[in-house]
């Protein structure tokens, strides 16, 4: 007992917060942990199922004369319903993460992963989303499928074509990062012309964070220096940037690659920079994507990863899982972490559950009729904050977009048996047993090492089952073995309130030994943060702020003076001819604004009313204003945004937000189009876009004299192929500190 009771009052290494996950409750509600592994079985089942009979089945099915194969390979689609792609071949990143998700608990899918070379590009020596292609015009659409096909084929380490695809693999990454000197600011990189390619519209600068991961992985597997020394110059290209690099998915990569590096190499890389860029929804490469934060109707969603803005929120399946299955084996790279990633694979794990129809009412998804999935099995590709007044609502872009009949993504569920991995029950509800070594991929020894977080306000004593054959156990954050005694069968761990720690399984005999910031036994890692060599801080980061100020006067008795404040200058691209200003006013009560239009509309798409503007608002004239308060310096749940329309017949109130209780937004207009001289005057309730933002920070430090908020506003000309931010782009928005960038300074 007296070991135990230390363990309660040693808390060890110091913790490092992740800001976004700040925001997270200890405790989410409802809780409910879903049975992953059965969950994983049960897609399997289904999806492998090539004689099922019913509507859009089987969902598998041979290929005759699929590439690189001599007998016939397979595919399955990317969502349920997607009948065009019947006998087709389908998405890397659907079929391979089949696999690798059916792999990870335990089904031996060798047949069918000797059938995935179809995708290969043999000139190229990649791995590519579609068979045949020579690229997708995307980073993360031609990295990620070579990401899971490395990591599928080191599960099978007999398999020797796969270890030569992912030796080429990284080869033909190291020669793209050779030629373009660690600059990933492009939207992907054409092999055959061995140069960038830009599509004038985003970039992907998160593919720096890919390549490292995969160079890492081919030097940890081959040994080759030159894998090793690539790895190192795309992570530089990361630790150079000022802000987000995040597109997609890969930034997860390069922060576990990075923690490695320092943990094991001794190599200076600022992980927790790395770390909150994954989480925290400032990237101006894909606006609010980033960590859900908050409860969507009666449900706390927050660890859930995807888009904070659009609609209100949007959350994606294979987004949460692949970030919880790449971000969590981080913590044994660098136990300041242990707390943070233990509350958030609490919440999001939890929360991962409602991408299933049987977690949700049946009036609150799209495929509630679909009988070909009764285990549900199958996730939605999506969850939706609001849809059609519900909320949340399981969906996903395929019924709405017309690319298939229903909304259930394969391409995001087949990955489920990586969480069926990663997380286990204990006797405790709500305390999971994270297994820190069943997701990482990386080629490297450790003992069995497991992430306890207690997130109750008492002390828990947790039961774990050490099998039959004596362990030592070491705990990781207070760097010393609970017992030098060799210990078996059931083990009690005793957790303080709030308590992360990380237990490893260390064989009962070893010779421990010191190698500067590393404990070994046996020569293996056992502890990479043992207090003797501290690791890397937090950079601290003076970012330049090139803004430009705005001045917005006090409004007097709801009044406001609107000569004495700053327009900001709407332009439409696209070949779009429509111009306004834009103008802000507060009080303590509300933020007003006022839109004067400057120029005629290329095309005259008024909304008839409210309605109409939130259903087809990217196809009506508007403009969207969004609201940042923090301009980074504390976290927030959500930026919101609004909706507002202009109208020549004088119609009230039209706008809307996803983010905003209905009457917190009020608006007149007045004039005409075919005058252009049309207006929009309004007022935003400071306290709903508290609310909205999530913050701990009190309204009285946002609503005053000298506040500063940022305001990047989106002027749309008819549709959304004339839409623009400040910086003339249409999907890009400023960074909030650049020169194209606006921020309200309440006078």
């Amino acid at each position: 007992m007296s070991i135990l009771f230390a363990l309660v009052m040693t808390l060890g290494t110091e913790q490092l917060a992740i800001p976004r996950v700040g925001l997270l409750p200890d405790r989410p509600t409802p809780y409910a942990l879903r049975d992953w592994v059965r969950t994983a079985r049960e897609f399997d089942r289904v999806v492998f199922d090539t004689e099922a009979k019913g509507p859009y089945l089987p969902l598998s099915w041979p290929v005759p004369g699929a590439p690189n194969l001599d007998g016939p390979g397979f595919g399955l689609p990317s969502y349920v319903g997607k009948e065009e792609a019947r006998g087709k071949t389908g998405e890397a990143i659907a079929v391979l993460g089949s696999l690798l998700g059916a792999t990870m608990v335990g089904i031996d899918k060798r047949r069918w992963v000797d059938q995935s070379p179809e995708f290969l590009n043999p000139r190229q020596g990649r791995i590519l989303n579609d068979p045949g292609s020579r690229g997708s015009g995307s980073f993360w659409y031609d990295l990620l499928p070579s990401v899971v096909f490395t990591q599928l084929a080191s599960k099978y380490p007999a398999w020797e074509c796969g270890r030569r695809i992912s030796a080429s693999i990284a080869r033909s990454w190291r020669e793209a990062n050779d030629v373009l000197g660690a600059d990933f600011d492009h939207t992907s990189y054409d092999v055959d012309a061995r140069k960038a390619q830009d599509n004038g519209q985003w970039k992907e600068p998160d593919a720096a964070a890919g390549v490292a991961y995969l160079e890492l992985f081919e030097s940890l597997r081959s040994g080759d220096a030159s894998a090793l020394a690539s790895a190192r110059k795309a992570l530089g290209a990361m630790q150079r940037r000022d802000d987000n690099p995040t597109y997609e998915i890969l930034t997860a990569y390069g922060a576990l690659a990075a923690a490695y590096l320092n943990a094991e190499k001794g190599d200076r890389w600022d992980v927790p920079r790395f770390v909150d860029w994954c989480f925290d929804p400032t990237s101006p490469n894909r606006v609010g994507w980033g960590m859900i934060a908050g409860r969507w109707g009666g449900y706390d969603v927050g660890g859930l990863m995807g888009s904070t803005n659009d609609g209100g929120g949007y959350a994606f399946a294979m987004n949460t899982t692949l970030n919880l299955a790449t971000l969590a084996p981080l913590a044994r790279y660098d136990d300041r972490f242990s707390a943070a990633m233990g509350k958030w694979v609490l919440n999001a794990v939890n929360a991962s559950r409602l991408f299933y129809k049987d977690a949700l009412p049946a009036t609150h998804q799209s495929g509630r009729d679909w009988p070909g999935d009764p285990s549900s099995g199958i996730p939605y590709e999506a969850l939706r904050k609001t849809w059609e007044g519900k909320s949340p609502y399981g969906a996903g872009d395929a019924k709405r977009g017309g690319w298939a009949k229903e909304d259930f993504g394969l391409y995001g569920g087949g990955y489920v048996g990586l969480l069926g991995a990663l997380v286990n029950p204990t006797n405790v509800p709500e305390i999971l047993r994270i297994d820190l070594r069943a997701t990482d991929f990386l080629k490297t020894k450790g003992y069995p090492t497991d992430l306890l977080w207690n997130p109750y306000s008492v002390p828990k004593r947790i039961k774990l089952d050490l099998g039959a054959t004596p362990v030592r156990l070491y705990e990781a954050v207070s760097n010393r073995f609970l017992s030098f005694k060799p210990a078996k069968g059931i083990y009690p761990v005793l957790l303080a309130p709030k308590q992360a720690v990380q237990v490893v399984r260390v064989p009962a005999h070893g010779a421990m030994a010191y190698a500067k910031n590393r404990t070994l036994v046996g020569g293996v890692t056992i502890d990479a943060n043992n207090g003797r060599v501290a690791l890397p801080l937090r950079m601290k980061r003076f970012r330049r702020d090139e803004s430009v100020a705005v001045g917005v006067p006090r409004a007097v008795a709801g009044k406001v003076d609107w000569s004495k404040a700053d327009p900001i200058r709407l332009i439409a691209s696209g070949g779009g001819t429509m111009r306004a200003d834009l103008r802000f006013g507060w009080d303590r009560t509300y933020l007003y604004f006022h839109l004067d239009q400057r120029a005629r509309a290329t095309e005259i798409v008024e909304a008839s009313n409210v309605g109409e503007l939130k259903s087809h608002r990217w196809d009506i004239e508007h403009v969207e204003l969004s609201f940042d308060p923090s301009r980074e310096t504390f976290p927030l749940t959500g930026v919101p945004e609004l909706s507002v329309g202009w109208s020549s017949i004088g119609l009230p109130n039209i706008a809307y937000s996803d983010d905003l209780p209905d009457g917190s937004i009020l608006t007149t207009t007045a004039g005409t189009a075919a005058r252009a001289d049309r207006t929009i005057e309004g007022k935003i309730a400071w306290k709903a876009l508290y609310r909205a933002w999530g913050t701990n920070e009190p309204l009285g430090a946002i609503a005053r004299k000298g506040a500063r908020i940022g305001c990047q506003p989106l002027l749309t000309d008819g549709s959304f192929r004339r839409q623009s931010y400040l910086n003339g782009r249409p999907y890009t928005r400023p960074t909030g500190f650049d020169r194209d960038s606006r921020t309200l300074v309440l006078r």
